[in-house]
């Protein structure tokens, strides 16, 4: 089948046919998974349990899971917890829970195994940050759907005359903030991973908060991402935007610590009704009350009774058109503009914040010759876009693991975006490319989201480091696995994915560094996809371990043409994760990284290229260029640099 034509859904099922009956089966055929697979055994036995004792105990957790004995295994706790996971990570749930069992019925198959749950024990995270819990804190939450002004009311209350802080979700609306802040004549700084900005306030005639005892200035507001929201310094007002993204696999951690660690006496939550109740709940724990705030669209938005009917004929001037994989919003690109003489802007996950940025700026334009928008979910959240219709081309993303229908929650988020902004329709319409598509999009479109059933957690440094003395021997990969294995945290908590830092660990494994050195790494920025970026994490963690001055110029080397083809453009993709990569080793470890302002040039100028190549590429797949002239990774450089 052809990756534009109509999907079959396959796999986990969609939200609204998740039930209870799907769980109790899930749980059934996992467990004779748990009990007959070696791997499981072999992930055991690093905590020195007999094979004999793991055939008997696993066959017991087993019998005793079915029968409805353990309650976090019980079909209907489950089933909030399925909605947002995919078997891999129900495995570990598995695994986990079995720990928690022997704890409670065979306390002698692991030695130690109660100091061991004790150490681990994460159910608590509120008591992470003591000075919190000695302040009245008022809780806001601006609750509504997508263009329902929930933020912009809570932002105004950052710019009195106080030090306030706003934490974002995403680079590109931290650096939106900061930007609009200093226009209206409010000193303020941004803070991201991998930049640092405070402008000389006296040239632009603002007037700074104060001043430290160091001589630093103080600014009335600081925008961050919420990685990088210091949980020391106090503040009169915190806004912290996207709330429901506390329920994020793997970012989730940053909105919990936020939540229950800020030092505000005024803390505004801006997301989805569907965060309520477990912000409420959490809150509760704190013996803190929750003020919530509902607001209601700000325009008209309706789903369409028709498809495009499968037409490319029926894409018009404002569309912007989702689709749920890079290969496939190039191919979208290409038959529009072959089949209607439309330009088409593109903005996708992999695609820079700075790039996407210029993309929406050129959709914007309505003197520009970009008509059309062909984008992913990463449309959903932090740019403002005129559009007037988005149209659906599959209702189906792939998980990771397998085709799974989009959750309510996305696509109401995907399709609230059509008539914002500064859009000259009055009613945003919502349709799909296929008729077959019509009726799940309309039960999407009008269904409620599931409320959110647990926040993310991260263990701190110390409890890690600790841990890692009871397993000297057990390498850094491993004892990440393990301590996610045994670790136990409340019906309010989940412990966010491992699998990608796992990679990393394994990467670093062999190198003098630090439990904590080693801690911060793997929870850089970075990705392992690629030999040239497992290489670049090998040189990163080298540099830091024999403190050896790293640059920018040994791990890329831009060409001067930019790039012609989506196969070029993806190597400009991969070389700015690497500089951004660089950068955020700048701000976390700068008596290596010295080349900020050389890697900050070389960043700008991957950006410009990007850009320059997307507009350049019309109707274009594979790329033009002669061998020559397509510059690839060079691995064997980064690898003697």
């Amino acid at each position: 089948m052809h990756s534009l034509e109509p999907a079959e859904t396959e796999g986990w099922p969609s939200d609204a046919d998740m039930n209870e009956e799907f769980a109790k089966g899930l749980l059934d055929s996992q467990l004779t998974w748990f009990c007959t697979d070696s791997s499981v055994y072999h992930r055991c036995a690093l905590f020195g349990i007999r094979k004999d004792m793991f055939d008997l105990w696993s066959e017991r957790y087993a019998t005793a899971a079915r029968n409805g004995e353990i309650k976090r295994l019980l079909p209907a706790n489950l089933l909030p917890t399925l909605r947002h996971i995919n078997k891999t990570l129900f495995n570990n749930i598995l695994v986990n829970q079995f720990y928690a069992f022997l704890e409670k019925e065979a306390p002698n198959v692991v030695s130690n195994i109660k100091y061991l749950r004790e150490i681990t024990d994460l159910r608590f995270p509120e008591e992470w940050n003591p000075r919190a819990r000695t302040m009245k804190r008022r809780i806001i939450m601006h609750v509504g759907p997508t263009n329902s002004g929930k933020t912009y009311h809570a932002l105004q209350r950052i710019k009195g005359p106080h030090a306030s802080v706003y934490c974002s979700p995403l680079r590109l609306l931290a650096h939106e903030v900061y930007t609009r802040m200093l226009k209206e004549g409010i000193s303020a700084s941004l803070i991201t991973g991998e930049e640092k900005k405070m402008p000389v306030f006296k040239e632009m005639g603002i007037e700074p908060l104060g001043y430290n005892h160091k001589g630093t200035v103080n600014t009335h507001v600081t925008s961050c991402t919420i990685e990088m929201c210091v949980l020391s310094t106090i503040y009169k007002v915190a806004v912290i935007d996207e709330i429901q993204m506390i329920n994020d696999r793997q970012r989730g951690w940053a909105w919990t610590n936020a939540l229950v660690g800020i030092l505000a006496d005024e803390i505004h939550l801006c997301g989805e009704p569907s965060a309520v109740p477990l912000v409420k709940k959490i809150c509760e724990s704190l013996d803190e009350e929750v003020e919530v705030r509902e607001y209601t669209r700000l325009g008209q938005l309706k789903v369409s009774k028709k498809s495009l009917e499968g037409s490319w004929k029926n894409i018009r001037k404002g569309d912007c058109v989702i689709t749920f994989s890079r290969k496939e919003i190039y191919e979208t690109k290409k038959i529009i503009e072959e089949n209607t003489g439309m330009r088409c802007a593109v903005i996708y996950g992999g695609l820079p914040p700075e790039a996407r940025a210029k993309q929406a700026e050129l959709f914007n334009d309505p003197d520009s010759e970009y008509n059309v928008m062909v984008a992913s979910d990463a449309v959903g959240m932090g740019i403002n876009l005129n559009i007037k219709r988005i149209v659906f081309m599959k209702l189906t993303k792939w998980d990771g693991e397998s085709v799974r229908t989009v959750s309510v929650s996305q696509t109401r988020q995907i399709g609230g975006r059509a008539g914002r902004f500064k859009s000259d329709s009055k009613v945003g319409v919502v349709t799909s490319f296929w008729d077959t598509d019509i009726p799940s999009l309309n039960n999407l479109m009008h269904s409620t989201p599931q409320v959110l059933d647990a926040a993310g957690v991260q263990p701190p440094p110390d409890i890690i480091e600790l841990f890692s003395h009871q397993f000297p021997k057990i390498s850094f990969a491993k004892l990440w696995r393990m301590f996610c294995d045994i670790a136990s945290v409340s019906d309010n908590y989940f412990l966010c994915d491992f699998d990608g830092q796992e990679d990393i660990a394994a990467l670093i494994e062999d190198l003098p560094l630090s439990i904590r050195q080693k801690y911060r790494l793997i929870y850089a920025p970075i990705k392992t996809k690629t030999s040239l970026d497992k290489m670049c994490v090998r040189k990163f963690a080298e540099a830091i371990a024999y403190k050896k001055e790293c640059k920018i110029e040994h791990f890329v080397n831009l060409p001067s043409n930019p790039p012609r083809s989506r196969e070029m453009a993806a190597l400009f993709e991969q070389w700015h994760t690497i500089i951004t990569s660089y950068l955020w080793m700048v701000t976390n470890f700068s008596y290596v990284f010295k080349g900020e302002a050389e890697a900050l040039e070389v960043k700008a100028k991957c950006e410009e290229l990007l850009h320059q190549g997307l507009m350049s590429m019309r109707g274009q797949l594979k790329a033009p260029d002669s061998p020559q002239e397509q510059p690839q990774p060079n691995v064997q450089a980064v690898a003697q640099g």
